[in-house]
């Protein structure tokens, strides 16, 4: 059914590194600094005015034994993700369009348990964010591996109806990958998208149907949205960015109670009428599970 409402050229085209590696600017190339939780490295906002999202900053680490955080203003820099930096010399963060304008407004924090910056770049190497893009990068998945993609990339949620997973060409044809979406483990109700409900599989695409989920809502209590995925016997890939698309505009059963005593005609996706002259809150009362539209408004049956 999801397929069937996505809009028809929909697919933006992720091409990767499309150009040689290009430095844009050098942001911090001054004496090492050792960052803890307790001393962190501030870049000012005036070095960003020159910095486009696509762009990717670039920092070259020593002694690095855990983890790395971007930030801006004390909050998680829009786009960025858990790190994980232990035993490497470097940490990259592709830049989405709400990460660039809290960098022009705020400057960069990098914080963390303990690693030490020996220097700053922006770099170009001709990354295409997709439209609607709230993280861009390279996230290598071949064994069950997770994404915490911090909440801020949600900032500037507006109702937008579809969460999009961008994969690499390195997936081929495979659409029996495992993609699981969702705000914690082992909890039903965390779930906002896997095999069993509101996801479509594609070759390059993973698609989650945000109609009935409280985004803002679920994020509330958590630090960020899981992506979980596993090859699941094909080729293992990246995945290189998420987006969020089209605007929600069915209406649930609730809300078509509201006006109990109004009649409409009921119909399924293929325009056949189900059901005639029907109460609102006659409409949904026992039909098979999918969407349907009554009144000129479409509602879900689950």
């Amino acid at each position: 059914m999801l397929k069937q409402l996505l809009m028809a050229g929909a697919v933006l085209a992720l091409a990767g590194s499309l150009h040689a590696q290009e430095l844009v600017k050098n942001l911090y190339s001054g004496d090492a600094v050792a960052v803890t939780w307790e001393n962190t490295l501030t870049i000012g906002a005036e070095n960003f005015e020159d910095v486009n999202a696509g762009n990717y900053i670039q920092v070259n680490l020593a002694d690095a034994t855990d983890v790395i955080e971007f930030k801006a203003d004390g909050a998680w820099l829009p786009g960025s993700i858990l790190s994980n930096i232990a035993g490497k010399s470097e940490a990259k963060l592709y830049l989405t369009e709400a990460g660039v304008q809290s960098l022009r407004s705020y400057g960069l924090e990098l914080c963390g348990a303990s690693f030490t910056v020996t220097s700053v770049e922006v770099y170009n190497d001709g990354f295409a964010m997709p439209e609607g893009a709230i993280w861009g990068g390279y996230f290598w998945v071949d064994n069950w591996n997770t994404m915490d993609l911090y909440k801020t990339a949600f900032d500037n949620y507006d109702n937008q109806r579809y969460l999009e997973i961008y994969l690499s060409d390195d997936n081929g044809d495979n659409t029996s990958y495992v993609m699981n979406v969702m705000t914690a483990f082992d909890n039903p109700a965390a779930v906002w998208g896997d095999a069993s409900k509101n996801l479509v599989r594609e070759s390059k695409r993973a698609i989650v149907d945000l109609e009935n989920i409280d985004v803002k809502a679920a994020l509330a209590d958590v630090n960020a949205l899981l992506i979980q995925s596993n090859p699941e016997g094909g080729n293992s890939y990246n995945i290189t960015a998420v987006a969020l698309t089209g605007k929600k505009t069915s209406t649930s059963a609730a809300a078509l109670e509201t006006a109990e005593d109004t009649l409409v005609d009921v119909y399924n996706l293929q325009g056949m009428a189900v059901r005639r002259g029907v109460t609102a809150s006659e409409a949904v009362a026992g039909l098979p599970a999918g969407i349907y539209i009554a009144g000129g408004r479409k509602f879900v049956v689950r």
